[in-house]
């Protein structure tokens, strides 16, 4: 039985004692009974108020915040959220076993005798009291289950001022250094927690010399010493508190480089921290510095891929370097694609395998594959090549004398490129776990070795994947021949007879493996589906299916994507679309986009071409945002990550994914930033694209169109519905959104622009003139106007303006004459104009 302490602990004799609990238990309470409470308890009535509505909270969350990401969470919230559900793990439990205290079970439930053992001032309750305080009995002094009684009623009572009683107790007497006991860790933690809270820093410090009392004499530690500590002057940002205390507890109290990498990554998320370099100072000053293999790939894997790279030239500054390869690989090879100018540590180089070899210029270009060495090997000792035999490959890997890894890397190094169910089979068994059964598969095919598509296979994967535990066990120690999972005959005999003879394990496990085979079939009928709607062009139909594949979790092939998406570039030839074409192809995209499936940025950028060369200003303005909003702020299936179209990522990145199958996308962090060249955005919205955006919005004409982007709303009913103020308000949105934009870049567009309605001479094309005489602006009402959409001073002074334009107006005007005279013809007049 578990309680939450109440009026009726008086009369109660539980199996179970929560001490002060903070963690609240899903009981509810009558208000009565709370008000009960308050009476006998007031500063714990408020913890029992709270326990009602934060309960199911506290008991329900996920150990990994990952797994369930919710909107307008940052990145820093990830990662605190993450440490504090590891912190939680590593906290003794509150709720504490009756048995435990022994001969003291009694006096739980005996308040008013509490009160008087706990009264060692004598100044309360045991003012009259004739006896001795039982702590000072000669039998007890070092009594954990007593001390442990007393702290948890002054707790529970008067909260941190009655543990500051008990401590001062403790401390006259030091009798106590029992750190073994199953009461050890609530009692000395629930010291510890008040003192770091006190004001009082002199509690603190009396904690500290008594600890080294207790490792000085006893040779015993105070439980979570140093994590209390610093942990909490870094979550108060008392930096020179915790470069003081790291320095006084690190000598005795150091508790090893994994929980001081614990602290770190709870905390490598504060911008406080990092401005003032706390961080960085107690890792120099730390004893071992091997933070490298833990932090790095922790935060990158939250998508905080720059407070990574922050943290790397921290460690690689300190010759803290990579020591275990894999993790820290993705990371190192999105450093290696995005930053190519940031040089890499040798040891660094080595984990991602990127050695400079340059091969000789006359060199043939030969793939030295394992196979073919091996059978060059053969021919040479006159060995005949043989096949992988699946049966002695799985006796190999069930061997329990040799160890996984090696057996693995044996049959690599042997040039086995594939193998069969039975040797899947003996690995998964080695391994017992969902989890490690991914493992294994990955590691496999970062060995180069893939597995042979069966139902076996396909249902393991399955099983893994969704972490059935059970189910998978029940498929590793079947007693049918993987062979069996192939043949559908054979299936429907054997789930008949096993419902008959009720074996309900091999039932299952027949029924698990056709609704596999059922997903294989939905999935390829789905997409054969697709790609007639692609053929057909039906936008309805295709939009449907593509709706019923997301809710039924079917994936799109690449193949049908890249029918679209080279379809699009194919049919969009010198920009131009038919408006059904257009539309047909934006939609299906937008789509794809929301379902994870990446669109290759040569087709975003077809689509906004032809948006901008057909005037469509406002469907211009919607794409440009949410391609924006997509690249900085898009939710994905991976939180902090942005899928992105395997031909836009950097090389580095690409080269391990050339045997995937079906590859629609790589993840990408979300921080990354948009002024890297090679960023999605970056390559979308280039200078041609703006200043493609920025002509054709100055040289539309004003049309009815549909309503748009809510924030443009408003600037346009000012503006006049003019196009160039539209363009340079979207460009400045843009900006605002999270997009690079050079400022005086888009300016010198726009004074081109300008050139067109107010320089000297007459434009040479047609279109250029019917702009000119359509606008009725002044200089400066254009400038008062451009102003107003970029949101600030964005053009210089009307006089300085004028000036530059008269001096573009006159280069332009130049250039155009030559360019008539080129072609025999002559400069435009005025008559021509009207």
């Amino acid at each position: 039985m578990r309680v939450v302490v109440s009026t009726a602990l008086r009369d109660a004799k539980p199996m179970r004692f929560s001490l002060h609990p903070r963690f609240f238990l899903p009981i509810r309470f009558s208000q009565q009974g709370v008000r009960n409470d308050e009476r006998i308890f007031p500063s714990y009535g408020r913890y029992l108020r709270i326990g009602r509505h934060l309960s199911t909270t506290s008991l329900n969350e996920s150990g990994d915040p990952v797994d369930s990401f919710s909107p307008g969470f940052t990145d820093n919230t990830l990662v605190a959220q993450k440490v504090s559900a590891q912190e939680q793990k590593l906290r003794p439990s509150l709720i504490q076993e009756t048995s435990l205290f022994g001969k003291w079970r009694a006096l739980l439930t005996d308040p008013f005798r509490l009160a008087v053992e706990s009264d060692f001032s004598r100044r309360g309750p045991a003012k009259t009291w004739r006896s001795r305080l039982l702590v000072d009995e000669f039998e007890n002094r070092s009594d954990l289950a007593l001390w442990s009684c007393l702290l948890d009623y002054q707790k529970r009572v008067n909260g941190d001022v009655g543990v500051l009683d008990i401590w001062k107790g403790l401390w006259g007497r030091k009798s106590l250094y029992n750190v073994q006991s199953p009461l050890a860790p609530v009692f000395w933690q629930t010291i510890l927690e008040a003192a770091v809270k006190s004001d009082d820093a002199k509690f603190l410090t009396s904690i500290w010399i008594y600890s080294e009392w207790m490792y000085d004499l006893h040779g015993v530690k105070w439980p979570q010493l140093y994590s209390t500590v610093l942990s909490h002057f870094l979550r108060t940002h008392q930096h020179h508190q915790a470069l003081q205390w790291q320095l006084r507890l690190t000598p005795n109290f150091y508790p090893g480089p994994e929980q001081f990498g614990s602290i770190v990554k709870q905390f490598a998320g504060d911008h406080e921290l990092h401005r003032a370099h706390t961080l960085e100072s107690l890792y120099i000053v730390n004893p071992d510095r091997q933070l490298y293999d833990t932090l790095i790939p922790y935060l990158y894997n939250l998508g905080a891929s720059q407070l990574a790279a922050k943290w790397r030239r921290i460690c690689s500054l300190h010759d803290d370097i990579p020591l275990v390869p894999v993790p820290v690989r993705p990371f190192l090879r999105f450093m290696q694609g995005y930053f190519p100018h940031v040089p890499l540590h040798p040891e660094e180089s080595a984990a991602i395998g990127d050695f400079a070899f340059e091969p000789a210029k006359d060199s043939k270009s030969i793939e030295l594959s394992r196979e073919f060495v091996n059978r060059v090997h053969g021919e040479t000792f006159g060995i005949s090549v043989k096949k992988y035999n699946d049966r002695l490959g799985a006796k190999w890997l069930a061997s329990s004398w040799v160890s996984l890894d090696i057996a693995i890397s044996t049959i690599s190094a042997l040039g086995v490129e594939q193998i069969g169910p039975l040797s899947l089979q003996s690995i998964a068994l080695r391994e017992g776990t969902p989890g490690g059964v991914l493992q294994r598969i990955e590691q496999l095919r970062k060995q180069g070795i893939s597995v042979v598509d069966s139902n076996y296979s396909r249902l393991m994967l399955h099983l893994a994947g969704i972490r059935d535990e059970e189910l998978l066990l029940d498929l590793l120690n079947s007693d049918l021949h993987p062979d069996v999972f192939d043949d559908s005959e054979l299936q429907a005999r054997l789930i008949v007879s096993t419902a008959m003879s009720k074996e309900w394990r091999t039932h299952r496990l027949l029924l698990a493996t056709r609704l596999v085979v059922m997903e294989k079939s939905a999935r390829e009928a789905a997409n054969a589906l697709a790609y007639a709607f692609i053929l057909r062009r039906d936008q309805k139909g295709l939009s449907r299916l593509l709706d019923d594949m997301k809710a039924m979790d079917i994936t799109v092939d690449s193949r049908q994507t890249m029918l679209i998406f080279n379809n699009l570039v194919s049919e969009a030839k010198s920009t131009f679309l038919s408006p059904d074409s257009l539309y047909f192809y934006l939609s299906i995209s937008r789509q794809l986009t929301y379902m994870d499936v990446p669109v290759p940025v040569r087709c975003w950028r077809k689509i906004l071409f032809c948006l901008a060369r057909q005037r469509r200003i406002d469907d211009l303005e919607n794409v440009c945002i949410e391609l924006v909003d997509i690249f900085t702020s898009f939710q994905s299936s991976r939180p902090g990550f942005v899928p992105v179209h395997p031909e836009n990522i950097p090389e580095p990145m690409q080269k391990p994914l050339s045997g995937v199958d079906n590859l629609l996308g790589v993840y990408v962090p979300l921080d990354l930033p948009t002024r890297t060249p090679l960023h999605p955005l970056r390559q979308i919205f280039d200078n041609k694209m703006l200043g493609t955006i920025m002509r054709c919005s100055f040289y539309s004409s004003p049309r009815r169109q549909s309503s748009a982007v809510p924030t443009m709303q408003g600037f346009r009913q000012q503006s006049g519905d003019f196009f160039g103020g539209r363009a340079v308000r979207l460009v400045r949105t843009l900006r605002d959104r999270g997009l690079f934009v050079d400022k005086e870049r888009v300016a010198t567009w726009v004074k081109l622009r300008l050139v067109t309605l107010y320089g000297p001479g007459y434009p040479i094309t047609r279109t250029s003139r019917v702009v000119r005489a359509k606008n009725a602006l002044t200089l400066r009402e254009m400038k008062s106007l451009l102003d107003e959409a970029w949101g600030g001073e964005f053009l210089p002074p009307a006089e300085k303006l004028q000036e530059q334009i008269e001096w573009r107006g006159l280069k332009v005007a130049a250039q155009n004459r030559k360019y008539l005279q080129d072609r025999g013809r002559t400069t435009p007049q005025l008559r021509v104009v009207i």
